[in-house]
């Protein structure tokens, strides 16, 4: 197979360096257009100096006019760690210079699976913050097949940390003279052209005066023209502009073109003025310094601080005093700017937006629901919807922006739910078998994880009865592509093992020909059973086999286990694992692990196949067995008041009796609250496009849509990621899902509808949610999904491939159908609603009243007694006493239970506060009290506070006075 493999010399004559690199066959070759990539795979059988792997990258960059090469090469040849490290610190200085003489010190040392790097001088910030361990952990797989973590530590080497920080400061001082006298060069030059320009025309003036005596000439001043040139020495810059994001440390001299976000200045010593702006260009932003002489600094700043853009020239490098990439700007020209064109909805007849986040939507939203519904309300669109993750908070905000009578939109008021089936049972497609039937337990290996996309690679199926082994199959499938190294890593199965294996079309009708007439068992079987039914599709066979998932099993056979991977279940039973991994030795675990479950299964009663979820679940667990099932994304929206109610009653359980990790929804919970709301099936997360994605048969996909009042697709981009992660093969895949959808609605007479799940207001926004998603250690934060608010014209281009007439149909019609079934509705009470409870009025009357008099005695002193009606009048009238009520008793209960509550802010001003027990401040007058005969003296002794007044006796019983 190899041998039909060609040398880099052969396809690459032109290209010169070592021969051990030369004579590399060339084993895949892929260009993603898109990331204007080339990614070249490489079998080698000798050492390679990775300094000649950089030369090729830079070869091939040039040859195929790309951006990013990616060379990657296969070899049996063992690495140590010790001996490839200088090959790696010099491929990684001719990349990103700086790293040289940071790294050049360094030594290693190697504990399992990782490797510490010990660095002689200082620089571990800088690499950890501009993400080296990833890149020499890339570096280490693709060139040497090695797996490891790398750690950065400083041992510092005092000597060459002061050789280090001179060379810096050398290099500090160098830079700055450099900058400074270029930039000086260039003001003398532009002075010297001003200078110039003005002379000439004075002297052209000059002579036209004199040689017309006879013509009057307007006494005008001499205007300078204003040039574009902000600073430098001429307006033609020779660099190629680039993106911000695309930058490097080794990218040299470059333009940039952008706005200017903010600006400072500071006076160095020499005198001149350094000068700082950060520069936006759509795709990140930089800082920019440029050094100034002090006649030219108020002009420079002042032509910054107006211009609209400007364009720049100058070098990227290491800004020693931030500590990240800078530039260091030569010449600065200002621009006029990109106008930001003002997108607006120019169709005749507008779409609904019916999945819209607002900033509500913890850490996932940008927009404020004020800006979003302007927005809309601009574009003319007639109804919007709010349905944030999990909760309403941004139900008030719309209303007070639109207020009760609003004529110009109307906001239908929902929420997209964490929706959870209660019950996925271990058995599917039961056909009242006996418990005592034939069953095939399997296992499968594969290329990777989507069907769609992936090969199998080995079958392995063991045929039990009655608990003993009675016959077994296994065999290798040549895949018919190559198996990434991470699988290999995993498997053991390398391409070497498969290649002359047989091809799926052959091995298939043997694997039906043993599993007939038995019932199908495997852990996680969704994963198995997918790969099983894809491939019967394809290849024109049934497969309509009743399987249990002893995964789902486990679940309920043994609740309190908190993780349920084969090989741990199998350990808390005490089975021995001896290889984990391969087809037929999984397949073993599972069979001893499915023997315990099935006398599991007989002790609690099971006849049957279809007894098995009925006695399976442990009564004592099913409270807590929301949190074991798998929650999918579904909108709902309130139609009227009475949904409205049901919508809050559903939101506030889900946070107070379901909530884990998320708010949950019980389907059955919403079947209960369903009047006055509609179900949508929402995005990719979403229950039915899940069972699309899984491979569900038809039958168990009509199900799931018919729980759904409407079903609901979204642009390609939104779902692009299944592409890069290899669950759909292309675009092409992605429409064919949304297609599936809309003839589901169409069999099943459902509305489908076209949303854009918003989470930000316009394209450019989704910077702020990439910063939101990095922050919380989302891989993938840099490839944001196109999720802004679209207009309708930009909707029907989307969906264009299902036709005009059925783009026009899911954007714009079945959208404003959804939304005419919704009716204006105020989500804000005009009431004010307080909480009830009966009798509260009496009730704060017996305690106010009640503590008084213990304190006070039976005839009330004449100022408690007022100040008591006064208070209690006010709180009762106004319906203020179930508040007083709410906070007597959990201030009471606080305090049983041992938590003292202290002064309860605005409360101490209210008597009946105090005396009801919700705050120890007594707001009366500095008075005495006697505990004992109950005297009181409200005389003003001219003390502001009570605990001033000096100690005394009560007069009539000689008590201490309170």
């Amino acid at each position: 197979m190899e041998g039909q493999l060609k040398e880099i010399k052969d396809i690459f004559p032109d290209f010169q360096t070592e021969e051990a690199l030369l004579q590399s066959k060339i084993k895949n070759v892929n260009l993603y257009k898109r990331e204007n990539k080339i990614v070249l795979e490489l079998l080698s059988e000798r050492k390679i100096n990775l300094k000649h792997i950089y030369l090729l990258e830079n070869y091939l960059k040039k040859r195929f006019n790309v951006q990013i090469v990616e060379v990657k090469i296969e070899s049996n040849i063992q690495h140590s760690m010790q001996e490839i490290w200088g090959s790696v610190i010099e491929y990684l200085s001719l990349k990103y210079p700086l790293t040289k003489a940071i790294l050049l010190h360094s030594n290693l040392r190697e504990d399992k699976n990782k490797v510490f790097v010990n660095l002689a001088v200082k620089g571990k910030d800088f690499l950890s913050r501009s993400g080296f361990e990833k890149i020499i952990e890339t570096i280490l797989f693709d060139f040497y097949g090695l797996q490891y973590k790398i750690d950065f530590s400083e041992k510092l080497d005092q000597e060459l940390v002061q050789k280090q920080e001179e060379n810096t400061r050398r290099i500090e001082r160098m830079a700055i003279e450099l900058a400074e006298q270029e930039i000086i060069v260039d003001y003398e030059k532009n002075d010297k052209k001003i200078e110039k320009s003005k002379k000439e025309e004075t002297e052209s003036k000059n002579t036209s005066q004199s040689s017309s005596n006879n013509v009057k000439v307007n006494e005008t001043e001499i205007k300078e023209e204003k040039t574009p040139l902000i600073l430098g020495r001429s307006l033609a810059i020779k660099e190629n502009v680039v993106k911000v994001e695309d930058l490097g440390i080794d990218s040299g001299k470059i333009a940039l073109e952008g706005e200017i976000i903010h600006i400072d200045s500071r006076e160095l010593k020499s005198g001149k003025f350094l000068v700082m702006f950060d520069l936006y260009d759509g795709s990140s932003t930089i800082t920019c310094k440029s050094f100034v002489v002090p006649e030219k600094i108020k002009e420079v700043l002042s032509r910054l601080k107006e211009a609209k853009g400007v364009k720049i020239s100058g070098t990227a490098q290491f800004d020693p005093f931030a500590k990240e990439l800078g530039i260091i700007a030569n010449v600065i020209i200002e621009t006029p700017g990109k106008k930001k064109e003002k997108r607006m909805d120019t169709a005749e007849e507008k779409r609904v937006e019916l999945h819209m986040h607002t900033q509500m939507s913890q850490m996932d939203g940008i927009t404020s629901v004020k800006d979003l519904i302007k927005r809309a309300m601009s574009w003319g669109m007639k109804s919007i919807a709010i349905t944030d993750h999990g909760v309403v908070q941004a139900f008030p905000d719309a209303h007070k922006l639109l207020g009760r009578d609003n004529k110009d939109i109307k906001v239908i008021y929902g929420v997209e739910a964490y929706l959870v089936p209660d019950k996925t049972p271990s058995v599917t497609n039961p056909r009242g078998q006996s418990i005592d039937t034939t069953y095939c337990v399997l296992d499968l290996e594969t290329t990777g994880l989507s069907f769609r996309t992936e090969k199998i690679t080995e079958i392995g199926i063991m045929k039990i009865k009655n608990g003993e082994v009675i016959d077994s199959f296994e065999t290798f499938v040549n895949p018919e592509k190559p198996i990434p190294y991470k699988v290999v890593e995993v498997t053991k199965i390398t391409d070497e093992m498969v290649q002359d294996a047989p091809k799926i079309e052959e091995v298939f009708p043997k694997v039906l020909e043993f599993i007939k007439d038995s019932v199908l068992v495997a852990h996680n079987a969704d994963f198995d059973i997918g790969f099983l039914k894809h491939n019967a599709q394809e290849l024109g066979y049934d497969f309509n086999y009743t399987y249990v998932d002893t995964l789902r099993l486990a679940k309920d056979l043994f609740p309190d286990y908190k993780k349920y991977k084969l090989g741990i279940i199998a350990d808390k039973l005490g089975i021995k694992v001896e290889v984990a991994h391969r087809a037929l030795d999984d397949v073993d675990t599972t069979v001893k692990v499915f023997r315990v479950m099935m006398d599991m299964l007989k002790e609690k009663g099971a006849k049957t196949v279809n007894d098995i979820d009925k006695v399976a679940a442990d009564k004592n667990y099913e409270k807590d067995a929301y949190k074991k099932l798998p929650s999918y994304h579904a909108i709902i929206l309130a139609k009227d008041y009475v949904g409205l109610k049901n919508l809050y009653k559903l939101v506030s359980m889900s946070h107070l009796h379901y909530f884990y990790k998320k708010p949950r929804i019980l389907k059955s919970l919403y079947k209960q609250y369903s009047e006055g709301l509609m179900l949508g099936s929402a995005c990719e997360q979403g229950e039915l496009y899940r069972a699309i994605v899984a491979g569900k048969d038809e039958e168990e996909i009509e199900n799931i849509a018919r729980d759904y009042d409407y079903l609901e697709i979204q642009p390609l981009g939104n779902n692009a990621f299944m592409i890069r992660n290899g669950t759909v093969a292309d675009e092409e895949a992605l429409k064919d899902i949304n297609r599936k959808i809309v003839a589901l609605g169409e069999k099943l007479n459902k509305l489908v509808v076209a949303t854009c799940d918003v989470h930000f207001m316009d394209p450019q926004d989704e910077i702020y949610r990439r910063i939101l998603q990095a922050g919380q250690g989302y891989d993938d934060a840099d490839s944001q999904a196109p999720l802004y608010l679209r207009t309708t014209n930009e909707m029907l281009q989307e969906f264009d491939y299902l036709g005009m007439e059925k783009a026009y149909e899911v954007v714009v019609t079945n959208t404003n159908k959804i939304a005419d079934m919704c009716e204006r509705i105020c989500p804000i009470s005009p009431e004010k609603c307080p909480p009830h409870i009966p009798g509260c009025e009496e009730t704060i009357k017996e305690i106010a009243y009640g503590k008084a008099h213990e304190l006070y005695g039976e005839e009330l002193p004449k100022i408690v007694e007022d100040r008591l009606e006064k208070e209690l009048n006010s709180i009762i009238k106004n319906g203020f006493s179930v508040m007083y009520i709410i906070a007597q008793k959990l201030v009471w209960k606080s305090n049983e239970d041992g938590y003292i509550v202290g002064s309860r802010g605005s409360v101490g001003s209210s008597f009946v506060a105090n005396m009801t027990g919700i705050t120890e401040v007594n707001s009366l007058p500095p008075h005495y009290r006697c505990p004992n005969c109950k005297y009181s003296d409200f005389t003003d002794y001219g003390f502001k506070n009570g605990f001033d007044l000096p100690d005394k006796v009560c007069p009539k019983c000689g008590h201490a006075l309170k």
